[in-house]
């Protein structure tokens, strides 16, 4: 029966009857199958508007029909996502320094990356340069970087990260990409050149993010046709290596050597400043439509009321595609097996005992393969913003994102689980199978703004998102898959995976889905937290 699966899914055309006689098999056996047929060379590492993304998602179809889901909107599995794709022409990127009657220009891939822009593709601007430490305006800490400083029509250049006076949540928050653009792009700023803090370098070298050089960012597009970004005033960006750093504040009021250091050593980065050279910016990208989606299946409620509120399950189904920098005869395909082929086919399983339980929830409960995801949390965004569950309200959010279950697992880490009146819920489920409830190890990788699940909290709605946790051999496991094999071609079937994990994982998120969906009230947000404050509706 196990081989007649896997070769089912193997094949370009998965029945529903093959699907359907698979539901005999172990949990173990299933999550193994659907990852086999995810990751595999076939799919091309399911980059979002690929070929091999789409046959992932009809694969996903096929499998929530034989799991007995339905359309979310009675008809439709798919929500359809547009999407718009830069590749940068790295022979356009040009970053010249001036000052005075002195000029310079930088090397591309060296010295600096070219940022990547949409509607239109190319960009040209010579502007004035102003640094302004982490870019950071929080008016209820009392921090302005912006101080002092006049940013319109200038370049702001900035440090990755954020004060380190702002813990957990705010630090967060104000270190996220997008933040940091609306905030320039409200100060009147034309561009944004970003800085690597030390740890930042550390942790990942310059020559792994100047591999990615080929790599298409994406954008969803709106109504009107056009990319929809956060801040569509910023027309110019690029990110500076050390080296290229040393250069731009050469001869300014600080050296980038010192001022790094300073950073690194937990002093902050000091006050802004105007810089007296000028900079001239240009790039190029290559941009095409292409045509995505997030899959959608859903159980009904049974209770008159509450089935128009939805709990939502939630995994990314893309990965990043074909590596660009691969040598000739070395394995260029991204399989994303653990990232996030295993999260899909454990949202998958834990679709299966709902209905396997034999009662309906009274809640519904949706559960979402996501696109775009590895381009920004795109499809995320989308269905936060234009919800697809015929007029119900999503009232909480679970996500699954990257188990990586190497090690039978003895703890979980609930990112987000503390604000809100989720945490109970999570406890109690993880307290029922004799799973220990731990504390964030990494709090620094601001890990509660990168994932799916933050794009509902950006809507109002309370989300969880839960990972296996540190001990009995998981410190060493996530550490040794970051290094090795996180967005790498290694992330494939071969590694050691713990397939009797994934399935008390899925037992473990359908626990906490399936208490969600039947309580008598919705979860709300606790009191005071940051996040409650900053978008609850």
């Amino acid at each position: 029966m196990r081989r007649f699966w896997l070769l089912a899914i193997a094949a370009a055309g998965v029945s529903t009857a093959s699907l359907a006689r698979a539901e005999a098999e172990t949990a173990e056996i299933r999550i193994e199958a659907d990852m086999a047929f995810l990751a595999d060379d076939a799919r091309s590492g399911r980059e979002a508007g690929s070929k091999g993304y789409d046959a992932a998602a009809r694969f996903a179809v096929t499998r929530m029909k034989a799991i007995g889901l339905t359309p979310a909107d009675s008809k439709n599995w798919r929500q359809k996502v547009r999407l718009r794709a830069a590749v940068r022409d790295a022979a356009a990127a040009k970053f010249v320094l001036r000052d005075g009657e002195t000029q310079s220009e930088l090397v591309h891939l060296e010295d600096y990356i070219i940022g990547q822009n949409f509607d239109p593709g190319t960009f040209d601007a010579t502007a004035p340069v102003v640094y302004v430490g982490y870019g950071v305006t929080a008016p209820e800490e009392g921090i302005d970087d912006y101080a002092g400083v006049d940013a319109s029509g200038k370049f702001v250049v900035l440090f990755d990260g954020a004060p380190p006076v702002l813990k957990g949540d705010k630090h967060a928050y104000y270190s996220s990409g997008r933040v940091k653009y609306a905030t320039a792009a409200a100060r009147g700023a034309i561009g944004v050149i970003g800085l690597q803090t030390a740890a930042d370098a550390a942790r990942i070298p310059w020559a792994r993010l100047a591999a990615g050089i080929g790599r298409a960012r994406m954008a969803t597009i709106g109504d009107d046709g056009r990319a929809e970004v956060t801040a569509p005033s910023i027309v110019a960006g690029a990110t500076m290596s050390p080296a290229g750093a040393g250069k731009l504040f050469a001869g300014e009021k600080m050296d980038f050597a010192a001022l790094q250091a300073g950073e690194a050593a937990g002093k902050g980065a000091p006050a802004g400043f105007e810089f007296r050279k000028t900079v001239r910016l240009a790039g190029a990208s290559h941009l095409s439509d292409r045509k995505s989606a997030n899959v959608i299946g859903i159980i009904q409620g049974s209770d008159p009321v509450l089935k128009d509120e939805v709990v939502l399950l939630t995994a990314h189904l893309d990965h990043i595609g074909l590596s660009r920098s691969s040598k000739p005869g070395e394995d260029a395909i991204h399989n994303g097996a653990l990232d996030n082929a295993s999260g899909v086919a454990v949202m998958l399983e834990a679709a299966r005992m709902f209905q396997q339980s034999g009662v309906r929830p009274r809640r519904s409960v949706a559960f979402v393969a996501l696109t775009g995801e590895e381009k920004g949390l795109l499809g995320s965004d989308y269905l936060a913003r234009h919800p697809a569950f015929g007029g119900r309200r999503v009232v909480s959010n679970v996500n699954l994102d990257m188990p990586i279950a190497t090690y039978p697992f003895t703890d979980v880490v609930a990112f987000g689980a503390e604000r809100s009146s989720l945490g109970p819920v999570v406890a109690a489920a993880a307290r029922s199978m004799g799973v220990a409830l731990a504390q964030d190890p990494i709090p620094e990788e601001n890990l509660f703004i990168r994932s799916d699940h933050y794009s509902f909290v950006q809507q109002g709605i309370p989300s969880v998102f839960l990972v296996p946790g540190w001990a009995n051999g998981g410190e060493k496991a996530y550490g040794d898959f970051l290094k090795n094999h996180y967005h790498k071609p290694s992330d494939d079937m071969s590694l050691p995976i713990d397939y009797e994990a994934l399935a008390r994982f899925a037992d473990l998120n359908y626990r906490i889905a399936r208490t969600l969906a039947d309580a008598p009230t919705a979860p709300t947000w606790n009191s005071g937290d940051f996040f409650g404050m900053k978008f609850a509706k």
